[in-house]
């Protein structure tokens, strides 16, 4: 559940730092910038979640 809520804080920082770029600078940079660390933030997940499981799968 704790991942979950971070997961959820994540997601709503990038959408706050992305509507700050697109006022201070162009909707382009904002859009990379989310596409980047929205892919980073789910690649980042994807990784801890095999790490969890292969920790669990060698303690057994």
């Amino acid at each position: 559940m704790k991942k979950i809520i971070i997961a959820a804080a994540s997601m709503i920082a990038i959408i706050a730092v992305r509507m700050v770029l697109s006022v201070a600078f162009n909707e382009q940079a904002a859009e990379v910038f989310g596409r980047v660390s929205v892919s980073f933030l789910f690649f980042y997940f994807i990784c801890q979640i095999s790490k969890n499981k292969y920790k669990s799968a060698q303690s057994h």
